[in-house]
């Protein structure tokens, strides 16, 4: 399960993707090391409209059952409105490190 209670809480409980190596729709439950088959004629991004799930969530979410919940790519905050991975500042928590060295 997810040990990150602030992460969780922004994680729905149900999301779709599509997985790129089979373009299989598969269903991913919050906290579950694996997923799920989806029989249904609509896109994963249709069923995450219907179910109210951002991209980013969506992303996270995949990035939770593939690379473990732990991760911190299953924090929806690591992504844009698009899904799209952040990187340097735009992530949360990024500290600049100094320029300067100790000499």
């Amino acid at each position: 399960m997810l040990n990150m209670p602030s992460v969780s809480s922004q994680l729905p409980g149900i999301a779709f993707a599509t997985l790129s190596m089979t373009g299989e729709t598969v269903a991913i439950c919050r906290g579950e090391s694996c997923c799920y088959h989806v029989g249904s004629t609509k896109t994963a991004e249709e069923l995450n409209a219907m179910y109210g799930v951002t991209k980013a969530q969506a992303r996270a979410m995949l990035a939770g059952t593939l690379l473990g919940w732990h991760t911190p790519l299953a924090d929806p905050g690591c992504y844009d409105a698009q899904g799209e991975l952040l990187y340097g500042e735009q992530l949360p928590g990024f500290a600049r490190r100094s320029a300067t060295r100790d000499g």
